[in-house]
């Protein structure tokens, strides 16, 4: 299905270059700047394929070949010079991380920056009661030096940094005041908003925009939108402590598996259904549980219902997203 669908998209490449430069035009017209970076789960199951999860605040630089870095160093010089003449970074990573992968991340966007001109510091912001975060991991990740964060003259500054470009690569899951005390109402811009932190979005309404998009797309070039889409809903204030919330999550994951159902049915595909049930608000793989019926919510056994009371930083999860799940034709040592 996925073969036919490329050739009949193609065959009108014209017409989906001159939708998509009108949908850039629009922004441009309406000055709102898209993310500095961003990353994106595709799911490919040979007969669908969509974005399954997005990311404003993306790890994985580290993972980037030679060539890649150099055209990621371009990218963001044009960019960041559309934004701010000033070649002065400060770079703000996740507090709550033990991750050594996640710093070599930070390591490598920090060589990127430089590669492009600028000159970048690595900040964090100290939490109440809190000994500084990155203290472990300053003899161990090489070349990274963690410098306070405070605020100066209505900037933020570090002993090296008193002025320049934000960059933020912490999602803001909870958004400690500590975080929004020094970083809000500030001179200099920051790199993605703060507005975009987990704090303040969620999951359902990136999905609300996708297959809006998607929709209007498959108008334009006559395919069914569940090919690039998902199905999905959202419930809100919910806990998972009580039966009452299990029992409306439940009728939502029934909702959106009866749907999968009927697309199987339509172009004879033999998979069984299943949904993510995902923490609204949240990142890090944390809340969020895998089932195939209502059936399974009302059961839960007690670990996976611990699971979906706290997100990242002890945060608790009152809105989840029931999201379509999609297979992968794509196999490395015998796993998916």
């Amino acid at each position: 299905m996925l073969e036919h669908l490329y050739n009949c998209l193609k065959r009108q490449e014209d017409k989906i270059i001159s939708w998509y430069k009108s949908k850039v035009k629009t922004l441009e017209e309406t000055n709102i700047p898209l993310p500095i970076f961003s990353s994106f789960d595709v799911r490919d199951s040979g007969y669908k394929a969509s974005i399954v999860d997005s990311n404003v605040f993306p790890s994985g630089f580290n993972n980037l070949d030679l060539d890649s870095r150099q055209f990621a160093a371009t990218k963001f010089l044009k960019y960041l010079s559309s934004i701010s003449p000033n070649r002065n970074i400060l770079i703000i990573p996740e507090n709550h991380t033990r991750n050594v992968y996640y710093f070599e991340h930070i390591k490598v966007l920090s060589q990127i920056l430089n590669s492009a001109g600028f000159n970048t510091n690595i900040g964090y912001i100290e939490e109440e009661n809190n000994s500084p975060p990155f203290a472990a991991f300053e003899n161990t990740v090489e070349a990274i030096k963690f410098e306070k964060i405070f605020r100066c003259n209505g900037r933020a500054c570090t002993e090296s940094f008193n002025d320049g470009i934000i960059i933020l690569n912490n999602d803001l899951s909870v958004a400690p005041p500590k975080i929004l005390e020094i970083l809000e109402n500030i001179s200099q811009p920051v790199l993605p908003s703060i507005s975009l932190g987990w704090y303040n979005r969620k999951k359902s309404n990136h999905f609300q925009f996708f297959n809006k998009l998607i929709t209007e797309l498959a108008l334009l070039t006559s395919f069914d939108p569940w090919l690039l889409g998902t199905h999905y809903t959202s419930v809100d204030n919910i806990n998972f402590k009580e039966k009452d919330s299990l029992k409306v999550v439940a009728d939502a994951v029934d909702l959106v598996t009866n749907r999968i159902s009927l697309k199987y049915e339509e172009y004879n595909i033999h998979d069984d259904p299943f949904v993510f049930v995902k923490n609204n608000s949240g990142t890090y793989g944390l809340g969020i549980v895998s089932v195939s019926s209502g059936e399974e919510i009302k059961n839960l056994n007690s670990k996976n219902r611990k699971k979906m009371i706290y997100g990242k930083g002890r945060s608790r999860i009152n809105s989840v997203l029931i999201q379509e799940g999609i297979y992968t034709k794509y196999v490395e040592h015998n796993i998916p």
